[in-house]
């Protein structure tokens, strides 16, 4: 029996047809990132400035019912600011395999919006994350410096 390079091109542009397309981005679960407050320090005279602190919460509603996570981080000792992301900071409650974490992705200038990364590790080297935009209203919080706080509650989509 002779094949042609006809013949192979269609059977194989048949099976990419056949085959199932990846289901990108979809979700596996929602979280609502609520009471997110944040300080900028040594602002010299403009509004954008390092990121000394972040703290807010993760509500996750399961059939199990709706937990709380409590998120904060502060720049280190000796540090002006929090680091950003690949960096990430672990929220409380869960264990090595199972918790919740965030990156800093950015915090947006003039605009005051904070970028995070959200991550739920449900397993070893497994789990599901988002990025989401906190919009926020920021006002001087004495001393050269911007406090920042939540104006809507966010909802974060995590997928694979």
């Amino acid at each position: 029996m002779q094949f042609t390079f006809a013949t192979v091109a269609v059977a194989l542009f048949g099976a990419a047809i056949a085959a199932p397309a990846p289901q990108a981005n979809e979700t596996k679960e929602s979280v609502q990132i609520t009471k997110f407050h944040a300080r900028k320090n040594h602002l010299n005279g403009g509004l954008t400035g390092p990121v000394d602190s972040i703290d807010f919460n993760i509500v996750s509603s399961v059939e199990a019912g709706t937990m709380a996570f409590v998120c904060t981080a502060s720049a280190a000792e000796g540090e002006d600011s929090l680091k950003l992301k690949p960096n990430s900071y672990r929220c409380n409650g869960g264990d090595d395999n199972h918790h919740y974490s965030f990156e800093l992705n950015s915090a947006v200038g003039e605009d005051d919006k904070f970028s995070l990364a959200i991550i739920h590790q449900t397993g070893i080297a497994f789990g599901y994350w988002a990025t989401v935009e906190i919009p926020t209203y920021c006002h001087a919080g004495g001393a050269e410096t911007m406090v920042c706080q939540q104006i809507a509650d966010v909802t974060a989509n995590l997928h694979l």
